[in-house]
């Protein structure tokens, strides 16, 4: 019969080798690729190509990775235009349900929402999209699969039947038949020491450690499999160069995952604090979670009650549920939805918070449009212009 510690032991070890099992799955048995072969392997004469990844992998940094390496003329110029579309931002609040949408609807409601398209413009455009010669790309299908506002049906199967186009979603939402099918797989271990020296080398004249820090904390994360594990996730490894340069660690020899989680949580927390400018350097953690315990009973509660639902995209009804389950009301703590962890991305909905989203702005769309006709030689300079999406 084992006793507790060895059973404590067998638990360690069954969880461990499930988390490099999963780290495995990850990297195991796959072929690299640079992002300009990724319509090679090909068939058909419309390209289609499925890009696949786990959250916090970098399907989105991707996205807009590959349209500004097309826009500095490096990759696919058989392409007149780029357009990068966030599935989620096609919601049913955003477009009319009386009305038929063609896919230049799309461009001009996410990039020209004020101004109106001339009819000359339009015809250009269906002209390039008969010609093959407009590549979509549709960032976000989980998210969107959802609840695909039934208006929106019709124009959505047009592009991903008729138009050459890059998908890209979670593994587990993708119901849709592709030939080419590709994976993020996140950061190398090369990647991961090199983003570490970067993340520390930006911070050293804010603190005389931060020169001594990157090493020891590539010590630290490869003395802890399962932290390094999912710290070739890049958003995961963001977090924990954020938490190692605001935390001592000098005693800490082995991390859990459920140790990293609270961290994180406490970090948050104290984050927020300070934004509510309220000090929080004197607390201990606990003083911590009592001053944010109206914040995380509902969050708790919101993140059980989304998971109930199986949904990331969390619309008005579900807060609503939350707030009466928890008796807290968002009138009364308007800035709880302000924690870092979720994010509105049209004023109604809110939506799983991503780190570090970027968006093709309206200018960059209309120059694109405007010198289609011109064919314009400069138009690719100035094709993926980016500012900062809150």
């Amino acid at each position: 019969m084992l006793n507790q510690e060895d059973e404590n032991d067998k638990r360690r070890s069954h969880q461990h080798n499930e988390i490099l099992g999963t780290f495995e799955e990850i990297y195991g048995n796959k072929t690299t690729i640079d992002v300009e072969n990724i319509f090679e392997k090909c068939k058909d004469q419309t390209k289609k190509a499925l890009v696949l990844g786990r959250a916090g992998i970098g399907k989105s940094t991707f996205c807009q990775y590959v349209t500004y390496r097309w826009a500095k003329g490096e990759i696919w110029r058989q392409y007149e235009l780029v357009i990068l579309i966030r599935l989620r931002s096609l919601t049913q609040s955003r477009y009319s349900s009386e009305k038929k949408y063609l896919p230049i609807d799309l461009v001009e409601k996410e990039y020209f929402e004020v101004d109106d398209i001339s009819d000359e413009m339009r015809q250009n455009f269906k002209e390039q999209c008969n010609k093959g010669r407009v590549l979509w790309i549709l960032d976000g299908y989980d998210a969107f699969a959802q609840n695909i506002p039934e208006q929106l049906k019709g124009v959505f199967q047009h592009i991903c039947e008729t138009q050459h186009h890059i998908l890209t979603s979670r593994p587990y939402a993708i119901t849709l038949a592709y030939d080419t099918k590709m994976e993020i797989t996140g950061f190398t271990d090369e990647n991961i020491a090199k983003y570490i020296q970067q993340f520390f080398d930006q911070i050293t004249v804010e603190s005389i450690n931060a020169l001594s820090s990157g090493p020891k904390l590539q010590k630290f994360l490869k003395s802890n499999p399962s932290i390094w594990g999912i710290a070739h996730i890049p958003v995961n490894l963001e977090l924990i160069c954020s938490l190692w340069s605001s935390y001592d660690w000098s005693k800490t020899t082995v991390l859990t995952m459920t140790q990293l989680y609270s961290t994180i949580t406490e970090w948050l927390c104290r984050r927020y604090l300070t934004r509510q400018n309220k000090k929080s350097e004197d607390m201990t953690k606990q003083g911590v979670y009592r001053k944010c315990n109206t914040e995380l009973r509902f969050l708790e509660q919101l993140a059980f009650n989304a998971m109930q639902r199986k949904e990331i995209m969390l619309p008005p009804e579900l807060l609503e549920e939350t707030e009466i389950e928890v008796d807290c009301s968002l009138d009364d703590y308007p800035q709880l939805l302000n924690m870092g962890i979720l994010k509105s991305y049209d004023d109604k909905p809110i939506v799983l918070w991503k780190v570090g989203e970027r968006a093709a702005t309206k200018e960059v769309i209309d120059t694109i449009l405007n010198a289609l006709r011109g064919k314009d030689a400069g138009v690719r300079k100035n094709v993926c212009g980016t500012s900062e999406d809150g």
